[in-house]
């Protein structure tokens, strides 16, 4: 059995004066420090964003703001299963991984060892009998113990560096999950709309075949022309050929929504028909200093620069010097056929330096480096935050526009439709043809098109306003 032994009574003293050497140098550790500047102010509120005292959104769920089981369906298939998720989730891992490594170099490395051995041969000049072949065993084992004293704060800089580059990696996570909700939701919103589109698109084709029996009809009793049947298949003729390209852009967004849920394209299942049509609220209570601590963009960014700055610190701790404790001990066992074994313990305690003294600028150029490398993160992460506060103003502006577009549309429409009963009312009374009231449905059809297409430009922004303001975002 191999058990190690320490050094006798006499080394003590070293012992005691190393430990108190290394004790001293921990409690001067992290003498080296880089200041970060302060992130650039951020304004007092949005110009077009509703005030706090309306009831605020649900930003972490925000996709079921649309009460739409079936996408709501979609955005958690997609957050289980999604490619594009599974690999930033793999880079988490591998980033905390990487930080326990750096951290772990802040301890002692305590390691043990073990060896034995078995000689033979034959020795002359041992006075043993002639026959006679001598063994040699031989076995020892110990432990040994290396520590860097971390003085200047150099391991501790790196394990800092190392834990802002997983925060960056979590928060890159966090963005890729309100990447993919995001792209689902949009998916899903035109899908629905090109399906709203569609329907309208066939009722007026159906209303225009009504018109063209009529307009046949009184061509064949001489009260119109062939002009008049020819307007009426060219219209005909115009809508539907508006219909494949519909379906044909429903079926990619179906195939695309199979993928973001982990399936092939040719797994796409049919949406079904589309229900009523909902648009959330905008969220409400939204200033730019809340925004910009939501959004993981802006928080990895800032993650990059606080990992720039301690590898910076650790640069410049590179210029300082090095300070190591050693420990050593040992117990073995010789034993050679014809002489008494041989046994014992032995140990070293050590205490050592290492001063950079000429390296041709080697470590001044890394420190240059890595000071560049500080003031480009730090344009970056300003860059990113100047885009985000864009992002935001921009997606309200838009909703907005949106919201005064589909208002006036909805008027017009209303006025439309109001005007088709007239016409049919006059036309039951004898005062107008048929002709008039279907023309006037078919002008109705119109405007509900352009109304259909307006609420779903609308619920796509929407989405992005959801997207800008960084929902979805939560902490593990």
């Amino acid at each position: 059995m191999i058990r190690p032994r320490y050094p006798s009574t006499h080394s003590a003293p070293v012992l005691f004066w190393a430990l108190c050497f290394a004790a001293t140098l921990i409690g001067c550790s992290s003498l080296v420090k880089v200041e970060v500047p302060p992130s650039r102010a951020a304004p007092a509120a949005f110009a077009e964003a509703p005030p706090a005292d309306t009831a605020s959104a649900d930003l972490e769920n925000w996709w079921q703001a649309w009460q739409a089981p079936a996408l709501t369906a979609y955005v958690d298939a997609s957050l289980r299963a999604n490619d594009d998720l599974l690999t930033a989730q793999a880079r988490v891992l591998e980033a905390r991984a990487i930080a326990a490594v750096a951290d772990s170099a802040r301890y002692p490395s305590l390691s043990a060892q073990a060896g034995a051995a078995h000689a033979f041969g034959n020795l002359r000049n041992l006075q043993i009998a002639p026959d006679d072949s001598p063994d040699l065993d031989a076995w020892a084992g110990g432990v040994t113990a290396i520590w860097e004293v971390d003085l200047f704060g150099r391991r501790t800089i790196d394990a800092e560096a190392a834990t802002a580059m997983a925060d960056s990696a979590l928060e890159r996570l966090r963005g890729t999950r309100i990447a993919i909700a995001g792209e689902v939701t949009q998916n899903y919103i035109e899908a629905r709309g090109l399906q709203r589109r569609l329907g309208v698109l066939d009722r007026s084709i159906i209303t225009l075949r009504a018109l063209r029996r009529y307009v046949d009809a009184r061509f064949t009793a001489g009260q119109a022309t062939r002009y008049d049947v020819d307007r009426i298949d060219d219209q005909i003729a115009q809508r539907e050929a508006q219909r494949p390209p519909l379906t044909s852009a429903i079926s990619v967004r179906e195939r695309r929504l199979a993928v973001l849920t982990g399936r092939a394209a040719q797994e796409a299942s049919p949406l079904g028909p589309p229900g009523p049509l909902t648009i959330p609220a905008v969220p409400s209570g939204e200033v730019p200093s809340s925004v910009l601590e939501r959004r993981p963009d802006v928080r990895a960014s800032a993650a990059l620069v606080r990992a720039q700055a301690a590898r910076l610190g650790s640069a410049k701790a590179d210029l300082l010097p090095r300070f190591y404790l050693t420990f050593i001990g040992l117990y073995g066992h010789v034993h050679l056929d014809g002489l008494p074994g041989l046994s014992g313990t032995g140990g070293l305690i050590g205490i050592g330096a290492d001063l950079p003294i000429f390296n041709a600028g080697r470590l001044r150029a890394n420190v240059a480096a890595n000071d560049a490398r500080l003031q480009a993160a730090l344009a970056q992460h300003d860059k990113t935050v100047l885009r985000t506060l864009e992002e935001v103003a921009n997606a309200y502006g838009v909703r907005h526009g949106f919201d005064a577009r589909s208002l006036r549309l909805n008027a017009s429409l209303d006025l439309a439709r109001r005007n088709a009963q007239s016409v049919r009312r006059l036309y039951e009374g004898g005062q107008r043809t048929l002709q008039e009231v279907l023309d006037a449905r078919i002008d109705a059809l119109q405007r509900e098109d352009a109304l259909t297409q307006a609420q779903t430009d609308a619920a796509l922004a929407t989405v992005k306003l959801y997207l800008a303001l960084g929902g979805g975002w939560a902490t593990e």
